[in-house]
């Protein structure tokens, strides 16, 4: 029944951001400010190589995956002397693995959960990165503020995707480059292409990146697995198993099926 309504409920536009931000608080609960849900993404691994497209220091090992979706995201590139906006911060991993692996002069995280955002500032001492409570649809900085803009696997939660890219193109510079990654289920799809053709964005590149994604989760289920028999209380799961595509899941399937899509996205502001 909490599912049924869950599922109801999100496909409404008037209580997905609630919804929403009810479950990333949650989930920022359930860390327990251990940095074990730091990363949420499904992740990014190539079939060869052993899954790796990057050095990391050892204590990242065990978010190698989800790292790697930040950093292919970006087009596995530095983004030195840029001031970068990530939309969508979650818990704070992604813009910490970007301070440390792609050396931007500065990233700020925004999240719509207060308890994700305070949870990023306990974990995240890092000088030139900052957090906030804000919404992807409203996003809280002046116009032109912004050298680049970071969005992973967030944007599937907006009520007003075009809000987003507009919001988006108002805080980056011009030439400021918004690096996009999200995917989507087949229905929904249309949707997106639409709010992206009618953004006012150049796409410069479009990548269908299904494959890593199914590779990485393949390679990090175990680990989820073991993550959520430890973590989540019995009644919730199977939505949290759902949740982080474990292999078998409704949404891994979907994935495997062609049913669902994941793209990356360079997106430039003229």
């Amino acid at each position: 029944m909490l599912f049924s309504l869950f599922g109801k409920m999100t496909d409404n536009a008037f209580w997905a951001k609630g919804t929403w931000r009810f479950w990333y608080d949650f989930a920022s609960r359930i860390d327990g400010r251990t940095g074990d849900l730091r990363f949420m993404n499904f992740g990014y691994a190539p079939q060869h190589n052993g899954g790796k497209i990057m050095n990391l220091q050892t204590a990242d090992e065990k978010h190698r995956y989800a790292i790697q979706m930040y950093y292919h995201t970006i087009g596995r590139q530095s983004l030195a002397d840029l001031d970068v906006l990530e939309v969508g911060c979650g818990r704070g991993g992604g813009a910490a693995s970007l301070m440390k692996y792609a050396s931007p002069r500065s990233l700020t995280g925004i999240d719509l959960s207060p308890k994700a955002i305070a949870l990023c500032q306990h974990l995240s001492r890092i000088p030139s990165l900052t957090f906030k409570v804000g919404d992807a649809e409203n996003i809280p900085f002046a116009d032109e503020a912004f050298d680049a803009v970071v969005n992973v696997e967030s944007s599937h939660c907006y009520p007003r995707l075009d809000r987003f890219f507009a919001e988006v193109k108002r805080v980056l510079k011009k030439g400021g480059k918004l690096f996009y990654s999200d995917f989507r289920r087949e229905q929904d799809l249309a949707d997106q292409q639409r709010a992206i053709q009618g953004s006012g964005f150049v796409v410069r590149e479009k990548e269908d990146i299904v494959p890593e994604v199914l590779q990485a989760l393949t390679l990090d289920s175990a680990r989820k697995e073991n993550l959520i028999r430890r973590r989540i209380p019995r009644i919730l799961r199977s939505y949290f198993r759902k949740f982080s595509c474990t292999v078998g899941s409704v949404n891994y399937v979907s994935l495997l099926e062609g049913k669902r899509f994941y793209h990356r996205y360079l997106m430039v502001k003229p």
